[in-house]
């Protein structure tokens, strides 16, 4: 499907390019250094780009689902850590977008729009079981919420004024603020509105809304919170993915979660994509810049300069193709997500429609898997076979030509592309629906 929606994107982009250029120009001294990118990300704030997918209407730049991608590919090309830390944001402002409250959803959207940023903190700890939520939200006897918990792998948060938690309500929490956060669609709408925390025994598939669990804007600097940059990650060293420590900390506001079979997790998704597509954009910059630069040669290839040489030009032409494909599935992602949310928008004014929104939503969903079944394939190929065109002298430590594969490893290990696979695999053969990734957690033995 084919999005009507008008491109901003070569404005947009020559709007970034000088903020992007100079958050590269400090990429590889701060992956020397292991000096996180704070200046850095404080620099695109103030350009305005966490504000890039706001509406219009709401004070941002209106940027397609395409168009955002693509900036963060054009991004994660200069600096892959930095551009984590925007998509974390970025995933914000979609989970305001989705808010059924437009009086909450259009308050935080100027918040955004005037320049304020938040991070992540939806992934329980690491031994968390499957379905399970250990942070919660309960009032204090003066009725301010608060939250307790830990959390792990909250990239951007450090960085950020605001955190964005998913959390478990206390009982002791009010009927009045359930209400507000906890929806009860009716008719056709009741199986949209889906809990982004698999219930415990879902097996990770979704299911019915939990009436207990929503999410929490959380002040990052406050007395009672515990921020540790304890990510031990061999990539995505600088993006803060570390340990949020809640010990009943004030919770600024509650909001809905997003439906699981809605456009939020398919953002998730496709931005982790275009990580992966602007970091082998950038192993391939690399790699030919080092092939033109080489005179060395042994013996074995004939005694021709590396660029000269028609093998290694046809890897750096394969290679070349493969970015191609890579990019063009995320671009493809964001138009048919484009295309899915203009239906939707319809729907909201015609609510008994003939279908064609949710199934848009599937299309992209489609397309979405199929895009994270291949890009990371494509992707590693290309940081790992540079090096073919190469020499020894290229694993330097100067040039740090590894972090490419170091970053689209980690990135690509988030949520391993062969269930993506079998689940596409699984609609082809069977017509069974694919579910987006919603959590990971320990499980018991069958």
């Amino acid at each position: 499907m084919t999005s009507t929606l008008p491109s901003r994107y070569t404005a947009l982009s020559a709007r970034f390019a000088p903020a992007f250029a100079e958050v590269g120009q400090g990429e590889l001294p701060r992956e020397a250094g292991r000096h996180l990118p704070f200046a850095a990300f404080e620099q695109l704030r103030e350009q305005g780009l966490g504000a890039v997918s706001v509406p219009e209407s709401a004070g941002g730049a209106g940027a397609s689902q395409e168009d955002a991608f693509r900036l963060l590919m054009d991004l994660a090309a200069v600096d892959a850590n930095t551009a984590h830390l925007v998509r974390s944001h970025l995933s914000f402002v979609q989970h305001l977008l989705a808010q059924p409250d437009r009086t909450v959803r259009d308050r935080w959207l100027r918040r955004v729009a005037e320049g304020e940023v938040a991070g992540s903190a939806l992934s329980e700890g690491r031994d968390a079981p499957l379905g399970g939520l250990g942070t919660t939200v309960a009032p204090d006897e003066a009725g301010q919420l608060l939250i307790s918990g830990s959390k792990y792998y909250t990239t951007g948060s450090i960085f950020s004024t605001w955190a964005l938690a998913s959390v478990r309500l206390d009982p002791s929490v009010s009927r009045a603020v359930r209400r507000k956060v906890l929806p009860r669609p009716t008719g056709s709408q009741r199986a949209r509105f889906q809990d982004t925390t698999p219930a415990a025994g879902s097996g990770g598939r979704g299911g019915p809304q939990r009436a207990d669990v929503a999410l929490a804007v959380v002040r990052v600097r406050q007395p009672r919170i515990t921020v540790k940059d304890d990510w031990d990650g061999f990539g995505q060293r600088l993006t803060g993915t570390g340990t949020m420590e809640f010990h009943g900390a004030g919770v600024e506001e509650l909001l809905a979660l997003p439906p699981a079979d809605g456009p939020v997790p398919l953002h998730h998704e496709s931005t982790l994509m275009a990580l992966l597509a602007g970091i082998g954009r950038a192993a391939l910059r690399d790699g030919v810049e080092q092939t033109r630069r080489r005179r060395r040669s042994p013996n074995t290839g004939g005694g021709l300069t590396p660029r000269e040489d028609d093998q290694l030009l046809g890897i750096i032409g394969e290679l070349s193709a493969q970015q191609a494909t890579a990019e063009e599935l995320v671009r493809a992602a964001g138009r048919d997500l484009d295309a899915a949310l203009a239906l939707a928008a319809v729907g909201l004014e015609q609510p008994e429609g003939d279908g064609a929104a949710d199934e848009a939503m599937h299309r992209a969903a489609l397309t979405a898997h199929r895009a994270h079944v291949m890009v990371p394939k494509l992707v590693l190929d290309t940081c790992t076979r540079i090096f073919d065109t190469l020499g020894a002298s290229a694993t330097s430590t100067d040039l740090q030509l590894d972090r490419h594969w170091r970053n689209a490893r980690t990135i690509a290990s988030h949520d391993p592309a062969v269930f993506m696979a079998r689940m596409v695999g699984d609609w082809e053969v069977n017509g069974t629906r694919t579910v987006p990734y919603l959590q990971t957690g320990t499980t018991d033995e069958a």
